[in-house]
């Protein structure tokens, strides 16, 4: 009889120590499931709100897996500027010919622009820096009222233009060559102007790299100082490329037929040019 009692109650509790168990399971795999409600949930408003629909589902993981809500950032941005000499001159210029035939009109041309090459070669301007920006040949119309009173096109000729760009490290000699081209028969003078070249541009902007992180660096420990934190760190710099310096044209201006006279001794002086390098800075901050 004792032995039959013992076992039902070793049994029974076996019995509850597997409920218990059992219990135990139900309520963590609930609470996991709430856990798992609730993170989706708030990724769901994330994105939605957030980031918009727009962005691809696998870059926000990625930025959801990396995302820390206990990192502390300050976001800044700084700049630097220099000027400069330029170092490169660059003359666009031509000749516009007109005639009653398209061959007359293109022959007319081709002398003419010829004769501007040759006189720019003998001024020390060499073929390399000259090339052809812009040709183009088009009829020219009258327009005149018939007997009957409508208004009719008549082809009346031909205009051929070819227009030259002359690069060059010769910044001193802009009158002479424009001088040169003129009284040889150029009747176009399209646009000076004074520029860096593209080596002593990156190399400026190389330059201003540091200055534009330090002033950055100097924008948030000023933005800090209200809030009683500091810099402990920096998570990103982006350095932009788009770097586009200031020209100031001294000149830029058509002239159609005008006389050799008309350019003598054409005063044309160049100034500095004004380089500017963007950065943006995360930086990791906390209390002081």
């Amino acid at each position: 009889m004792d032995n039959r009692v013992n076992i039902a109650v070793v049994v029974g509790v076996i019995f509850v120590l597997a409920f218990a168990v059992t219990l135990t399971q139900s309520d963590k795999q609930v609470e996991s499931q709430v856990e798992s409600q609730v993170e989706s949930q708030v990724e769901s408003q994330f994105k939605s709100q957030v980031l918009g629909d727009d962005i691809p589902e696998e870059l926000i993981y990625e930025w959801l897996k990396k995302y820390d809500p206990s990192e502390q950032t300050i976001s800044v941005s700084g700049s630097a500027t220099a000027s400069s000499d330029p170092d490169t001159l660059i003359i666009v210029l031509g000749v516009e010919s007109e005639a009653k035939t398209a061959n007359e009109s293109l022959s007319l041309n081709s002398d003419s622009l010829n004769s501007v090459i040759s006189s720019l070669s003998n001024s020390g301007i060499s073929e390399d820096d000259i090339q052809t920006s812009n040709f183009s040949i088009y009829p020219l119309y009258d327009s005149i009222k018939d007997s009957d009173g409508n208004w009719q096109q008549i082809l009346n000729g031909y205009r051929v233009s070819n227009i030259l760009s002359i690069q060059t490290e010769k910044i001193d000699s802009a009158g002479d060559i424009i001088d040169a081209a003129v009284s040889s028969g150029a009747n176009r003078v399209d646009n000076v102007s004074f520029q860096l070249s593209d080596d002593k541009l990156q190399k400026i902007s190389d330059d201003l790299i540091a200055d534009a992180i330090n002033d950055a660096t100097q924008k948030a420990e000023k933005a800090l100082v209200p809030l009683k934190q500091k810099i402990v760190g920096v998570k990103s710099v982006i350095i932009h490329d788009d770097v586009v310096p200031y020209y100031d044209n001294p000149m830029r201006a058509s002239f159609d037929g005008f006389a050799e006279s008309s350019m003598k001794s054409s005063p044309i002086m160049s100034g500095d040019e004004e380089i500017t390098t963007n950065v943006s800075v995360v930086f990791y901050i906390s209390q002081q």
